[in-house]
Order: structure tokens, then sequence, then C-alpha cells
């Protein structure tokens, strides 16, 4: 064989042909790379007679890989500065032409480009193995095979994070339904509270959630929170959440035990991994008393009478430990027509092109100077304001809002 390659005879072409023949059968059957790479290294062996090679291969960060050895010692390898040399060969090369000496242990270098990317480089060693290949016919076929094999193991990747993608997408379809259904539609319709609110979906489905429901015929609850990380886990750790929110307000009148209990249900659940910041509120309409636990979350902005202040009291985040050092609770009493407005750090951490940030106290003058605005008023007028400061910036997370007037 080897001298009918030297010769360029018919039986040569036919086997250069048949080779890869041979190889596109194998990719299209959907051989595995192992496999792949065993028929070429057969073909170098076997048919062409090179018994010492070495294949690197590029990445997409251009880190140069060994993938496929014969006839070559490892430690020689280590030796080999293969990144600062290979990737500025373009054309097949002798080593004679390079001034590393650690190359000598080959004659011949083949690079491999597909549209003008690098994909791999093969390193032929020895004089006599690679007299026939001084052809250049000889060295575009080992080219042409490298790139074959090297195309094929991209557009694996590429079907590989295809599907990847589709599925993250899929994933990203329910979480987003899953959010969507744990948002109120609508809040409850009373003389003496006016409610509103909205969402503002990032691409990354997130865990904001927000709530306000009645609990008996004098009182409601009002609720915000977002828990840690994006994805369908975190609207699922939320939605078992908003589920223990329903059934647990109406069952345990304390707040700081209500506190620790869903402390607990979410380290059930959670496993360690996440937690929930949170800010749980009662509303008694007769008394115009407010009780609430900031469970770790961004304080609302509180505007009653002439005073603007944040409600920082109550705890540690859900979940972050596993019994709570404390949990303080705190009464607000409500002069007519105080506003309060519950947010998600999606909002106080919007930036502008120059970089800044909304920022909290931004969004603590822009409710003090429109406090006499009722929340359907409000909210539309915040999302004015925050697609004006951002530009051209994206939603980078999740922005949760709620207005609650008492009047």
């Amino acid at each position: 064989m080897a001298n009918e390659s030297t010769n360029g005879s018919k039986s040569y072409k036919d086997f250069k042909l048949n080779s890869l023949l041979e190889v596109t059968k194998a990719i299209n059957a959907n051989f595995s790379k192992d496999q792949l790479l065993q028929i070429y290294a057969s073909i170098l062996k076997n048919q062409l007679r090179i018994q010492r090679f070495v294949v690197f291969t590029v990445k997409p960060n251009l880190i140069m890989v060994q993938e496929l050895t014969s006839g070559v010692e490892t430690q020689a390898l280590q030796n080999i500065n293969v990144h600062d040399y290979l990737r500025k060969i373009n054309d097949p090369l002798e080593v004679y032409e390079i001034p590393d000496s650690t190359f000598d242990i080959f004659s011949l270098i083949i690079p491999v480009f597909h549209k003008e990317k690098p994909l791999a480089y093969v390193l032929i060693g020895g004089d006599a193995e690679i007299e026939y290949l001084h052809d250049k016919d000889n060295i575009s076929f080992i080219q042409a095979l490298t790139n074959i094999i090297y195309v094929a193991f991209e557009n694996k990747n590429l079907a590989k994070e295809n599907i990847r993608q589709e599925r993250i997408q899929k994933e990203l379809e329910l979480a987003s339904e899953v959010q969507n259904m744990l948002l109120p539609h609508a809040f409850p319709r009373t003389h003496d509270i006016e409610v509103d609110a909205f969402y503002k979906s990032h691409s990354e489905v997130g865990g904001d959630y927000y709530d306000f429901f009645q609990l008996n015929e004098d009182e409601y609850a009002i609720c915000i929170a977002d828990v840690s990380g994006k994805g369908v886990s975190a609207a699922l750790l939320m939605s078992n959440f908003q589920a223990n929110i329903k059934a647990l307000f109406h069952y345990i009148p304390s707040l700081e035990e209500l506190t620790r209990v869903l402390n607990r249900k979410v380290i059930e659940n959670a496993k360690g991994e996440r937690f929930i910041t949170a800010f749980l509120a009662k509303y008694h309409t007769r008394s115009r008393a407010l009780t609430y636990v900031n469970a770790g979350h961004l304080p609302p902005i509180l505007c009653n009478d002439n005073r603007v202040q944040y409600l920082y009291e109550g705890s540690v985040g859900l979940g972050m430990i596993d019994e709570m050092p404390f949990v303080k609770t705190k009464q607000i009493y409500f002069h007519p027509s105080a506003l309060l407005a519950c947010y998600t750090d999606g909002l106080t951490d919007l930036q502008d092109d120059a970089g800044n940030y909304f920022g909290q106290e931004s969004l603590r003058t822009l409710i003090s100077d429109n406090r006499m605005l009722n929340p359907k008023e409000l909210t539309p007028m915040l999302l004015v304001t925050l697609e004006s400061f951002k530009g051209s910036q994206p939603y980078k997370d999740d922005i949760a809002f709620m207005a609650v007037r008492f009047v």
C-alpha cells in the first residue's frame, strides 16, 4: 500500500475515496466520537502506514487538547508548548522550520481548518513515514479526512446544544406558567383599601411573588417574596411557598410563629440550596393597624401621614438557617390615605446605560412625590419611569411591585 501510495496509483486513489466514504457512512450511522476516532486512527496507521502521530483539537476557548496519540510517549508531549506555536500555523509545515526543539520528535504539522476556523492540528513523526506526504494531494487527503471527522464532532456538539437549549426553553415556559398561576389576577374589592401590582418578567424566570387576600371580615394578608436563583426549581419552590402562605396565614394567628413555620417548610423543600426573602403582614381594617415581619426582604416603603419610612423589622431570610435566632414583629397604625409600596430587588438593581442603579432612594423619592396617586395610577407611572431610566439596557431580573392604599 505504501508503494502504491507513493506512485499515486489508481488503487491508492480508490483507497482515499473508500476511506472518505467509510467515514461518511459512519457519521451518517451516528457512530460515537470514540468509534469515529478509531476509524480515523486505523486509516492513518493501517492504510497510510503512519505509526507516530498526535492530534490536538481546538476547543471553543482556543485551548488545545490532545485527543488522539499513537507511538509517542506521554513525557515527550508534556514538553511541547502547543499553544504558542500551533495556533500560528496556517499551512502544512515541516518541523525543522519551527525554532522550538521540543517539536523535533515530529517531522510534519498539518493544520485543519473549517471556514477559517482552526479545528485540529495533526503532528506526524519520522522522516521515513512522511516521504510520500510531501505530495500535496496526500496532505490534502489527510486534511480532508480530519476535516470531515472534526466537523462531524462540531455538528454533534451543536445538535446537543440545540437539544439542551430547547429543554431549557421548555423549562422556562413551564416556570413562566407556574409563576403566572401564582400571581393574583384580581384583588379583593373593598371601600377602604385599594391595591394594584405589576410583574415584569425577565427572560430567565425567577421566583418573585406578591399577594393580597382576605383572612376574615376584618383582616387582610399582605405578602411579597423572592426566591434566590431562577428557573423551574425557583418557580416550583415559590409555588410550594404560596400554597403554605394561603393555608397557614388562616390558621396561625401569630406572625412570629408563622415565620418560624415557613422557615422550616422552606428548609424541608429547598434542601439548603435556596432561600426566600419575604415581607409578611396583616392589616386590621377596624383598628387600622398593620402588623408585619420582614424576613430578609428589601424594606417596603410606607407613606403614613407626613412620614416616609422603610419597614425593616423582622428576621433573617426563610431557609437560611435551621432555627431562627430571632423573629421580631412590629405594629404600625395608619393615618387616612397611608400608602404601602412593596417590591423585589429586580427593581432597585435595574441599571441604566451608564451602569447606575435605580436604587432604593430613587424609588423612595418617586413613591413619596406621588403618594397621593391611587395604586392604579402609580403602577403604570412607575413602569414608564423604569423604561425611561434603563435606556437600552435589558431587564436583568424579574421585577415585582405592589402598592396598597389604606383609605
